[in-house]
């Protein structure tokens, strides 16, 4: 598996819960201090533009897991710059140095947060990809557009914020989508 990095150390207040993501308010003798957690992907998508390294909360024992299921969706993108996952000295937290790639457009960064809920029900034993990337809500309701993404279309053209904002509450055919999800190199034109 070569998106995973070594352990790394991490300091935080409280126990977050599951799903949640933490940017490291400063690195202190070697170990990376979380003061504030962020439950909601929608405001933590915004946070995440900068982030060289930022950790989340996972069940136990998922971290290769959500290694193989990035992998696969990194694949299915054709993505040259990975993105490396890590484990930290706490079992239900990983550190993710994120692609460049997903940081660049505010699109990207929301239906990053999407996978990486999703990422949590992939079983690789089970092979059930598909299954676990559309066991998130979001994703499920968005099924379209993420194929549509997954075929290379993936610089977003539209006004709306968030992922499931602009593809989770409409009626979506070839036509919309060809306006609102572009290939990459239409993205510069």
């Amino acid at each position: 598996m070569n998106n995973f990095g070594d352990m790394v150390f991490i300091d935080t207040v409280y126990r977050p819960s599951i799903g949640a993501f933490g940017k490291p308010h400063c690195v202190r003798f070697d170990r990376y201090v979380v003061k504030n957690w962020f439950n909601c992907r929608e405001i933590w998508h915004n946070q995440m533009y900068n982030a060289k390294i930022f950790f989340y909360t996972h069940p136990i024992s998922k971290i290769k897991q959500i290694c193989s299921f990035f992998k696969i969706v990194e694949d299915k993108l054709s993505m040259a710059d990975r993105t490396i996952f890590g484990s930290t000295q706490k079992k239900c937290i990983i550190y993710i140095r994120p692609s460049k790639w997903w940081l660049r457009y505010g699109m990207r960064r929301s239906l990053f947060t999407i996978l990486l809920r999703s990422s949590n029900a992939y079983e690789q034993d089970a092979d059930n990809f598909n299954e676990a990337l559309y066991s998130n809500s979001y994703a499920d309701k968005t099924r379209i557009a993420i194929e549509y993404f997954f075929a290379g279309n993936t610089v977003y053209k539209g006004k709306k914020r968030g992922w499931h904002r602009q593809f989770g509450d409409v009626s979506l055919d070839k036509e919309i989508l060809k306006n609102l999800l572009i290939p990459e190199s239409k993205g510069h034109v």
